[in-house]
């Protein structure tokens, strides 16, 4: 079998996986919308697609990481002297910290906004908590 037919059964494998775990869920076969908070801003929500897209990649990404699959060279040309090589569980591998480094991003820049409104919060909390009397007061000029 070649080798794109061995990736596209697993990855049709996988879709069928997260139509599986889309189908148990709670919330069901929901279709993607988008929702507005309250202040305004809008959420995308992908519904049961998904579950099925993550599932196929997840699929395909565990296959080469931990099977056979990802010792299987993939020859990309260079100059017309070189050739490098790479292996699927190398590309997999690459993928996957990717979408763990774009992560532990996103929760460190989460993180820091969450001390500047700790921070904001506690300075609003101080003054509230000081008598009038040792309010600053704002002279008229």
């Amino acid at each position: 079998m070649a080798l794109i037919w061995v990736i596209l059964s697993i990855a049709i494998a996988g879709l069928v996986g997260g139509l599986l775990n889309a189908f148990f869920a709670a919330e069901g076969f929901i279709l993607w919308r988008v929702d507005t908070l309250p202040d305004g801003r809008k959420i995308w929500q992908p519904g049961f697609m998904g579950n099925v897209v993550v599932g196929g990649v997840t699929a395909i990404v565990l296959a080469a990481l931990y099977s056979p699959l990802g010792s299987v060279k993939l020859e990309l040309a260079g100059s017309p002297r070189t050739t490098y090589d790479l292996t699927l569980a190398e590309l997999a591998g690459a993928f996957l910290s990717g979408l763990g480094g774009a992560r532990l991003l996103t929760q460190e820049v989460g993180r820091h906004y969450d001390n500047l409104a700790q921070q904001q919060a506690r300075v609003a909390l101080d003054s509230l908590a000081r008598p009038a009397s040792q309010q600053p007061t704002q002279r008229a000029e």
